[in-house]
């Protein structure tokens, strides 16, 4: 028997939009940008402004004295020159590494941190080694410069250091930054995971409590803290009475060690929320299958936790590393000459002895660079969904 054969039926026609449908559609846009349009002017202008000023101070088309020859007198610039960024840059970088030192130009060393930093965002996307590969690039990047505390001395795997006063000084400010950084995210995890996973219902309230110190004044946290170290202090005093030390232990105040201690304490409450949220998005019920297939507690953090929670781990770390390179409270109250950082150097360009306006702007600006270029690699490493890891 025949059969007919069936024929398809036809798309039904689109709809087209009315007009009023159009009309509301670009209304609605516009006044969303009509409303966002008065703030963005304002944030531009209270960014950029500043920042053309400095600008202009860098490369010696303004200047703080009035006249020419003022201006000669006190050593400014009149005309457009890179002479203060070449005093700055064009520096040697001395790599010290046990039984090795040799120097290289400070652009080849930032030449090779920023291929690092590429590294460490674009390869989770290599299939197999990716992971490894963004590991890698991490531990490179930071093995440089975390610090050991051994007494008076910090020790370091690798330093840098350099003839340029500035330079130096700057390198020294990443170590400290870095290794509170480190730190302060390697107490803050476990705290976090404590308070999401351990404490019920009560999570919260615990939480507030973590953060509780920030509804105080940082100056009275650092005062504390200056109390607690000095050589009269609650540690001093305790070592002297039981006797353990004859004498107050030196390192413990005006020291790079009392800078550091003082950062990690001042970041690890902040950090805790953002390692808390992401622990918080956890999929409990992924963990309890990995220890039904026999994964331990162990593996089962290292396999599903850690890539989950990667993107605030590495959040976490810019919020305390980007404000901690350029310091300026802490070590001027509890560093002493030893524990002098990159901020203060900064700030005596413009209020302090030097008073050189542009060449605080030529510090300034470099410092910025820094910043602008750690805000975007993480927040392209945030989009990547945390490099793969």
């Amino acid at each position: 028997m025949a059969t007919i054969a069936e024929t398809p039926t036809p798309p039904a026609p689109k709809r087209r939009r009315s007009r009023r449908e159009t009309r509301n559609d670009g209304g609605s846009a516009v006044s969303t940008y009509g409303l966002l349009a008065p703030m963005l002017i304002v944030l531009g202008i209270l960014f950029l402004a500043p920042l053309y000023y400095i600008f202009l101070f860098s490369v010696g088309l303004k200047r703080f004295s009035p006249t020419d020859a003022l201006a000669s007198l006190n050593g400014e610039l009149n005309a457009f020159s890179t002479e203060l960024w070449t005093k700055l840059i064009s520096v040697d970088v001395t790599v010290l590494i046990p039984g090795l030192n040799f120097d290289v130009p400070v652009l080849v060393v930032g030449i090779v941190f920023v291929v690092l930093l590429i590294t460490a965002v674009t390869a989770g996307r290599i299939p197999e080694y990716g992971s490894w590969i963004v590991g890698v690039a991490f531990v490179l990047l930071l093995a440089p410069f975390l610090t050991f505390p051994a007494g008076n001395n910090l020790l370091r795997l690798v330093e840098f250091s350099s003839e340029g006063q500035y330079m130096r000084l700057f390198f020294k400010s990443v170590s400290m930054a870095m290794t509170s950084s480190v730190v302060a995210v390697l107490i803050a995890i476990p705290v976090a995971y404590f308070l999401a996973f351990c404490v019920g219902k009560s999570k919260y309230t615990w939480l507030l409590i973590v953060i509780a110190p920030f509804l105080t004044s940082y100056l009275l946290r650092v005062f504390a803290w200056k109390v607690i170290l000095g050589d009269q202090g609650l540690i001093n005093s305790g070592l002297t009475t039981i006797g353990l030390i004859d004498e107050p232990l030196t390192f413990l105040i005006y020291s790079q060690f009392t800078v550091i201690i003082v950062l990690t304490y001042a970041w690890v409450p902040f950090i805790c929320l953002p390692i808390f949220l992401s622990f918080e998005t956890i999929d409990r019920r992924l963990l309890e299958a990995a220890m039904d297939l026999g994964a331990t507690r162990m593996q089962a953090f290292r396999k599903i936790s850690l890539p989950i929670i990667a993107p605030g781990i590495v959040a976490a770390f810019l919020f305390v590393f980007i404000p901690s390179i350029g310091e300026y409270i802490t070590p001027t109250l509890v560093g002493g000459t030893q524990g002098t950082m990159y901020g203060q150097s900064l700030a005596n360009q413009f209020v302090g002895g030097a008073f050189n306006w542009q060449f605080g702007s030529v510090m300034s600006l470099f410092l910025l660079g820094i910043v602008l270029l750690l805000t975007f690699t993480t927040s392209r490493f945030l989009r990547a969904g945390g490099g793969g890891l």
